[in-house]
């Protein structure tokens, strides 16, 4: 920072950063707030996208850092791992919000925590999607967008899905292809019971779940539609993808979820992507929903700026 900042001073810097109060939180907001203005020029849907991005770090007293995976890297290794939000439109984006991921390790070490200045407040385990929510509602009062993106972290939350649902708030979420699935509304029930047997009190469904990746081979080849979704250095960018309705249940419960299930895939049949959507204002269309599944490469586009 000294070297890019005319004038500057690194023990005013080391001393502003480090030890000065200030507020990061209030920062990050007049952040998000000029990204969200410098944005109403450019025409389309803006997208929320989160994502979690990582450094690498030698020594065991950074605020957070323990052996964890990181994405940068491909690996497991000793590093911070933060959760972000960038603000994106066409080929724009800005990051507009920030949590940094405490492991377990570190809140069940209140010592630690105390001695490398972690506030009281934060010393309590929060996962990636509760991070992600932080700052989702932290956004609530400074900028807009159509809807939330996000990787598989997120995508497998059942609790952020539902937050985002009761707040009603579009999203397409990436999930893992072992996510199980029916593609008939499942209707719960509770089994008779035959004989002298002991009643049964766990809901069942007649309907099958089958997990996502089981379920690619049944789609019929006139279902693909191809679709041209972004510009590329080489030209438009084009995948085949469908669309369709899912309900997901709550093992155990008569609790039901229902989403649209996106699959896209490049021409070739390669690089598979499984997304699960809701748009509660207006009917998605498979086409908006591959631009939005597709518009997370902004993020990390983002990271690398950084």
């Amino acid at each position: 920072m000294v070297e890019r900042i005319p004038e500057s001073n690194y023990q005013q810097l080391q001393h502003f950063v480090s030890h000065s109060e200030w507020d990061a939180k209030a920062v990050m907001m007049e952040v998000a707030k000029n990204t969200n203005q410098s944005l109403e020029s450019l025409q389309g849907e803006k997208g929320l996208l989160l994502d979690e991005s990582g450094n690498e770090k030698a020594g065991k007293q950074s605020v957070g850092v323990a052996r964890q995976y990181i994405g940068n890297v491909g690996k497991v290794c000793n590093s911070q791992v933060g959760v972000y939000a960038g603000l994106s439109r066409a080929d724009k984006i800005g990051l507009v919000g920030a949590r940094l991921y405490l492991p377990k390790e570190w809140i069940e070490d209140k010592k630690r925590c105390r001695k490398a200045g972690v506030p009281v407040g934060e010393q309590k385990y929060r996962s990636k999607p509760e991070l992600a929510w932080e700052i989702i509602e932290q956004l609530e009062a400074v900028v807009e967008y159509d809807w939330v993106g996000g990787d598989t972290i997120y995508g497998n939350s059942p609790e952020l899905r539902k937050a985002l649902k009761e707040r009603a708030k579009a999203y397409v979420l990436d999930v893992g292809e072992e996510l199980k699935v029916c593609l008939a509304e499942p209707q719960p029930y509770l089994p008779k019971v035959t004989g002298s047997g002991r009643r049964r009190k766990r809901l069942v469904i007649a309907e099958k779940a089958v997990a996502l990746k089981d379920i690619i081979g049944q789609i019929k080849a006139e279902e693909w539609q191809t679709i041209q979704y972004r510009a590329g250095t080489k030209g438009r960018l084009v995948r085949e993808a469908v669309l369709k309705k899912v309900w997901i249940r709550k093992k155990g419960t008569s609790e039901i979820e229902e989403a649209q299930w996106l699959i896209s895939r490049k021409s070739d049949e390669t690089e598979v992507k499984y997304s699960l959507c809701d748009e509660p204002r207006k009917e998605l269309s498979v086409e908006t929903a591959l631009y939005r599944q597709m518009q997370r490469y902004w993020i990390e586009r983002a990271f690398q700026a950084h």
